[in-house]
């Protein structure tokens, strides 16, 4: 098949973009400069390079920036468009931007689709477009909810958006949840969510390391530790998403998540025993004690994840086992080794 992928240069989509042309496809990556485009070719296999077109293009753009020589390559060509790029940022003041690229970019995607005759539209979302509620079922959720930030209601809207266009193009969308490291390997090309947080650990850590005075206490961690994060590998959601072009569903979502996620105490405790950081403590989210000088500078840039850290959500996923099945792939069973590999890979020690 012939497929166009737009956020290909980003960590899931460069995984994606991978395993497709592992798979004999072709593939054409949507990328914003000449750069991020021959970064991601120098990351694929000589000999599958020659199915590797780079296309440049911004989504903020009408048929998303690409120009008249490209438009006329792609014509009639793609059998199937996967819209993965998107804006991630729970920052409030980014509002409009977040809405710009995840809505307006979604729309410029869904006109290159049509110009170019795309028989298949796959729209990789976000589990996350469930609002406030606490179960998601793979349907369409409400637009006129509450939501915990932009992110998840620019996603919302963008699936209401894309289901507009059923009767134009064989629709997918699918709803990772955290996508963190492949579950063999834990090679993960992202800081964001639990990378992030293990970065500032090892931050505190080496500067408590300069000061005695510091060395002695303990410091908190704002993290209810007995609610789950929905963590899932990255190559588990490229499976799926993979598996997705052999089948003929249509106008169908997919929930890829974890029926049995780790608990953020059992998660802390791993990551606090590999750093050799004794001295941290996770306390609750909601904790209203006060807070030394250290401990405000780790805790605050992680506040932005704290409504997340403060419930267990349940996702329904049964078109998701229903696809594995049919194929002949299993459901996502993460133990405690497999947590491990993907937090730390083959690092042995964690330098800081």
């Amino acid at each position: 098949m012939n497929i166009l992928i737009t956020g290909a240069t980003g960590f899931l989509g460069k995984q994606l973009t991978l395993k497709l042309l592992s798979e004999g496809h072709s593939v054409y990556a949507l990328a914003r400069n000449k750069r991020k485009g021959e970064k991601l070719k120098q990351e694929v296999p000589p000999h599958s390079q020659r199915n590797l077109t780079i296309i440049e293009g911004n989504l903020s753009e009408r048929h998303a920036g690409i120009s008249n020589e490209q438009l006329q390559l792609l014509q009639g060509e793609i059998d199937t468009v996967y819209h993965s790029a998107a804006y991630l940022s729970f920052d409030d003041e980014e509002r409009d931007k977040t809405f710009r690229i995840n809505v307006e970019g979604t729309q410029h995607m869904i006109e290159l689709a049509e110009e170019i005759q795309a028989p298949n539209f796959f729209y990789v979302s976000t589990a996350y477009t469930l609002g406030t509620k606490l179960h998601a079922t793979e349907t369409l959720h409400s637009k006129n909810q509450s939501f915990v930030n932009a992110y998840e209601e620019s996603k919302c809207h963008a699936e209401h958006l894309v289901l507009r266009y059923k009767n134009t193009f064989h629709i997918k969308i699918f709803r990772p949840s955290i996508i963190i490291g492949d579950s063999k390997t834990g090679e993960a090309d992202t800081n964001f969510a639990l990378y992030g947080i293990i970065r500032g650990l090892e931050i505190l850590k080496k500067r408590i390391a300069r000061n005695k005075e510091l060395q002695h206490r303990t410091y908190k961690f704002l993290c209810t530790g007995d609610t789950s994060q929905n963590f899932v590998p990255v190559d588990y959601v490229v499976d799926v998403l993979t598996t997705a072009l052999k089948t003929d569903d249509t106008n169908t979502i997919y929930h890829i998540t974890n029926p049995n996620p780790p608990t953020n105490r059992l998660l802390f405790e791993m990551v606090k025993e590999k750093l050799d950081f004794p001295n941290i403590e996770m306390v609750p989210s909601d904790y209203d004690g006060v807070l030394t000088k250290e401990e405000q500078m780790f805790n605050a840039p992680l506040s932005v994840f704290r409504p997340y850290w403060s419930k267990n959500i349940s996702f329904d996923d049964k078109n998701t086992q229903k696809l594995l099945r049919k194929n002949g792939l299993d459901h996502l069973h993460m133990d405690k080794a497999m947590v491990e590999r993907i937090l730390y890979g083959n690092r042995d020690k964690v330098e800081v």
